[in-house]
Formats: C-alpha cells, structure tokens, sequence
C-alpha cells in the first residue's frame, strides 16, 4: 500500500491504498488474494448482476483499490466526477470488523446547502453504492480508533 496525501480536482484524501487493477494487469504480487477479487469483479456473471442491480445496461468493468484510513486519514467531499473514464456508480466494500461509530471513518453524504444529510458506518462485509456524481466525504479517523478501516473501493464503470 502507499500514502497517499494530495489535493486533486478540488477535494484533497489522506489514506493508504493499492491500485489492483494497476498490480493485476501489471503481474505485480502473483498469488496475490486481491487479483481474485479484481477477476471476480470483472467476471461476466458479476458485470450482469452490476447492470441488474444498477439498471444500467452499459456497464463495462468495475475498478477497485484496496484503501486503508488509519488515525488522522480522510477524504474530503467530492463527487467521483472523472473526465477520464465514465463511472456510472461508486462502491465501497466495508472489510473492518467491529467498527464503532465515533472512530470516524463514516461515509457521508452531502447535499447542494454542504449539509450532511446521511451517514454510513463502515460495517463488516457491508457495501454501499451510489450513483455518480454524487456529493459524498470520510470523516476524519479519531486517533482513539481501536482499528483501522479496510475497504475496497472503486467504480462500475461504461468505458
């Protein structure tokens, strides 16, 4: 994993994270669990369930990184707009076990006032999918949180 600390299109992130389709294509790590899970995301049966569940029927491929926010990590709001590539939906795989909610770490999104009008808390084995674009923040990890927050992320995407 790196640390990744920038400010980028308006919003800035601060979290370790690990490109898998970058390492998958590139034949980084082989053996590696992670390249199971890009294989699986992009296998034809997952790619039709993401157009069912979704109701798009140009979905394509499913991008995914590995992310781990420790102490003091965020990810300011934003909304997954790209100009590079056409991502219908965003997804974020909770893999912590145990989180509580005043770790930090939630899922938040925002309406067009920057009111925080939902929250998510990172549950074990929960996945949270919205369309893009979409107006959405991590809160700041508390540095009295009892684990870090593991999760994969990334996009459906049509090209």
């Amino acid at each position: 994993m790196e640390a990744v600390r920038r400010a980028m299109g308006g919003f800035e992130f601060f979290f370790d994270r690990f490109k898998m389709i970058e390492a998958r294509r590139d034949g980084l790590h082989p053996g590696l669990v992670l390249h199971a899970v890009v294989d699986f995301l992009n296998s034809p049966e997952f790619l039709a369930f993401a157009r069912e569940l979704t109701g798009d029927a140009d979905i394509r491929m499913v991008s995914a990184m590995a992310v781990r926010y420790r102490p003091g990590h965020f990810l300011r709001m934003h909304d997954d707009k790209s100009h590079e590539e056409d991502r219908a939906f965003a997804y974020v795989i909770n893999l912590g076990r145990r989180w509580e909610a005043d770790w930090g770490g939630l899922l938040q999104f925002v309406d067009d006032r920057q009111n925080v009008v939902e929250t998510f808390t990172p549950h074990w084995n929960s996945l949270s999918l919205f369309r893009v674009p979409q107006a959405h923040q991590v809160s700041q990890v508390a540095p009295w949180a009892g684990d870090h927050r593991y999760s994969i992320t990334g996009w459906f995407r049509r090209s």
